[in-house]
């Protein structure tokens, strides 16, 4: 029986860089709760742009935030990578060498950029980040950082590929986080691992598990489960890893896939008492 159902969210849940996630999502998540099945939104995003996201039931699920880099409910941190203080520079130093890239850097809480750019009020008034703009990072940047994004519309990938992947791909885990997105975080950090560590938290099986996602990052987080969905959107890899594709991110295809799922699962079992306490959050207006 499924007890935890892991969800990428752009692209899988909302359009990339919006808040237009299906309400009916948040009577879904209710309903699996009262069934015992808990639920995790899984993200490049950061916790406090999720939290928004899911505010109706946001101290009901599980975040695996910054594409796996970090594992935390509403006031605890179960796991969290911080890359390595020396090597990141190296990097910011490489990215900046690419063409017309963007760098965005991001901590437990708080997201970092150098200057006001596109990104920074695309993710600051989209994404409802909280971003703040420090200027040079190697003489600002105080916090502990578990991911670089590198951000740049459209040709991303293809300018990541070419030389900069070759270099880094045996350190760092280097993966597609949408048409405008490649993001690096440390070997073991991905969503799938992350998803990992929230299994044997809870004590569950692969089986146990059902995941859904579209895009590379979402790889390790559909090998991870025992049941795995490629929304009808998603790249053909995906699709290709996936045991199933539920229809497009256009007609909302996860929520027809658990509302198929909850009328299919007829045992009903008691929900855990699970309420974590609200902490205070420093989130941007």
């Amino acid at each position: 029986m499924i007890k935890l159902i892991a969800s990428d969210i752009d692209g899988t849940l909302v359009p990339d860089g919006t808040d237009q996630i299906d309400p009916e999502m948040f009577n879904i998540i209710k309903e699996l709760k009262k069934r015992g099945i808990r639920f995790a939104g899984a993200s490049g995003r950061q916790f406090v742009s999720m939290r928004k996201l899911f505010a109706p039931v946001k101290n009901d699920i599980f975040y695996i935030t910054d594409n796996g880099s970090i594992l935390r409910d509403s006031n605890k941190v179960y796991s969290m990578n911080v890359i390595d203080r020396d090597i990141l520079f190296e990097l910011i130093a490489d990215v900046k060498k690419l063409d017309n890239c963007d760098i965005m850097l991001c901590g437990l809480n708080t997201a970092y950029c150098e200057d006001k750019s596109e990104m920074f009020l695309w993710m600051r008034d989209s994404y409802k980040y909280n971003i703040k703009v420090l200027g040079d990072f190697e003489t600002h940047l105080d916090d502990d950082i578990v991911k670089l994004s590198i951000y740049k519309r459209d040709t991303v990938e293809q300018e990541v590929m070419e030389w900069f992947y070759p270099k880094w791909k045996d350190r760092f885990v280097i993966a597609s986080a949408g048409t405008m997105w490649m993001d690096i975080v440390n070997p073991g950090a991905d969503k799938g691992s992350a998803l990992k560590v929230l299994m044997k938290e809870l004590g569950l099986s692969k089986e146990e598990v059902m995941a859904f996602g579209d895009n590379i990052n979402d790889l390790g987080l559909l090998e991870a489960a025992g049941e795995s969905y490629a929304i009808g959107s998603a790249r053909e890899e995906v699709k290709a890893a996936a045991k199933h594709v539920a229809p497009p991110l256009s007609v909302y295809g996860e929520t027809i896939a658990l509302k198929e799922f909850l009328i299919n699962t007829t045992a009903h079992v008691p929900a855990e008492q699970y309420t974590p306490q609200e902490e205070q959050i420093n989130e941007q207006d």
